[in-house]
């Protein structure tokens, strides 16, 4: 009488068996992706900015676009800042013009070397673009020293 072979009849057995054992009915992928947070601003200036009237009094003159980006959970701010705090002054010179800035229609004290802060405190996504706006009022060029009159505005994003 022929003997069965066992090895052969056993592994495939024990191959199905560890196939079954081990099987599930469900399964999980995991998508994700990262955001970066983003923090930037461009100042874009309008060319009337470079070469101001100081002659003719002007009220809420468009001398600058700025866009905000940003993503930021906790929001950000913007610091605006003046030199001179808020004084075209005489190059080479003492002789300061007086003007006040507005930024986004809101009046933006340059008066103290931190300059003052615009928060957006909520969770957002921005691109804006916000007018800057400038106001004084005019003095005959017979009442001035001669010369350039001149003041450096620096916007400042940051987080919150």
């Amino acid at each position: 009488m022929a003997r069965p072979k066992l090895k052969p009849l056993l592994a495939t057995t024990l191959l199905l068996t560890s196939f079954t054992a081990y099987s599930a009915t469900t399964g999980t992928l995991l998508l994700q992706g990262i955001v970066l947070p983003k923090l930037d601003i461009t100042v874009t200036p309008e060319t009337v900015s470079s070469g101001l009237d100081l002659e003719t009094t002007k009220v809420n003159l468009k001398v600058a676009e700025v866009r905000e980006k940003a993503n930021l959970v906790l929001g950000y701010k913007v610091t605006i800042s003046s030199a001179n705090l808020g004084n075209l002054k005489r190059v080479s010179g003492t002789q300061v013009f007086p003007y006040t800035l507005k930024y986004n229609n809101n009046a933006v004290n340059l008066s103290t070397p931190a300059g003052q802060a615009f928060t957006y405190a909520t969770a957002l996504v921005a691109n804006n673009v916000r007018d800057v706006t400038i106001s004084y009022t005019g003095v005959p060029a017979e009442n001035m020293v001669e010369g350039t009159y001149a003041d450096t505005v620096t916007f400042t994003i940051a987080s919150n």
